[in-house]
């Protein structure tokens, strides 16, 4: 029983994962009928979502987006290094540098999200 993989790991994170998911299935459809079936009719441009994409309330919903499927996906790569990965070593460099890649997007795509803004005509 030495290496357990992602069997040992707690009932946090099986919640988390599926709550995560849910949660990333409604934001993602709300997401797609906002920018598809709201607002003026005809083809989708940037002049048309980039008003919608610099107000606080669609950074606070991008921001929530990109934790959660940041979290999510993080944790799905940390599940399947504790199943396959066996040296301990290993495991921990992989998992570092897993969380390390998470870190860097969250920064820039927070970055990102946050500091865009729209000026029309410009």
């Amino acid at each position: 029983m030495k290496f357990l993989g992602s069997g040992r790991t707690g009932a946090f994170e099986w919640f988390f994962q599926r709550v995560s998911g849910v949660a990333l299935v409604a934001l993602l459809g709300l997401h797609f009928i906002l920018i598809h079936y709201t607002g003026e009719p005809g083809p989708v441009t940037y002049d048309k979502v980039a008003p919608r994409l610099a107000s606080p309330l669609y950074k606070a919903w991008e921001l929530l987006f990109l934790v959660l499927a940041l979290y999510h996906a993080m944790n799905g790569v940390k599940l399947v290094i504790d199943d396959y990965v066996h040296n301990s070593t290993w495991r921990s460099c992989l998992l570092g540098l897993s969380w390390l890649v998470a870190l860097a997007l969250l920064i820039f795509g927070a970055l990102t999200i946050i500091t865009f803004s729209y000026q029309p005509g410009a």
